[in-house]
């Protein structure tokens, strides 16, 4: 079970702002097992939501699913949210096949597909 503290949540609010700016329509994504609103913002075929923090640095990470290819990439840090048209891309050469990796939630997070972290200018 996840801990949520006061400062994840209230990252969550700037969260949902980079969503917007990059061009994602956000929305509330039901619960998870802890009763917690999920954070989650689309765009087509596309989806990105919370996925953990990671405890020893406080950073969040996001996944990041095409619903009809399947496939699925994770993006680490709020900072590094991509634009729509660049998750079509991350999730070309990044990700992975649903079918390929067993539950995310059973695998270290430094183990997962994990797109690269985007450049100053990238972010900008």
């Amino acid at each position: 079970m996840v801990t949520w503290e006061w400062e994840v949540w209230r990252s969550f609010d700037n969260t949902k702002e980079t969503f917007e700016e990059k061009g994602w329509e956000f929305r509330y994504g039901g619960r998870d097992g802890n009763e917690m609103m999920l954070l989650v913002a689309e765009s087509d075929d596309h989806v990105i939501s919370f996925f953990d923090r990671d405890s020893g640095t406080g950073e969040c990470w996001f996944e990041l699913r095409d619903k009809n290819r399947r496939r699925v990439v994770f993006v680490r840090g709020a900072q590094n949210i991509p634009t729509p048209k660049r998750a079509i891309q991350l999730l070309a050469d990044y990700g992975t096949s649903l079918g390929e990796i067993r539950s995310p939630r059973e695998l270290p997070l430094y183990s997962l597909p994990v797109a690269p972290l985007m450049s100053v200018a990238e972010a900008g």
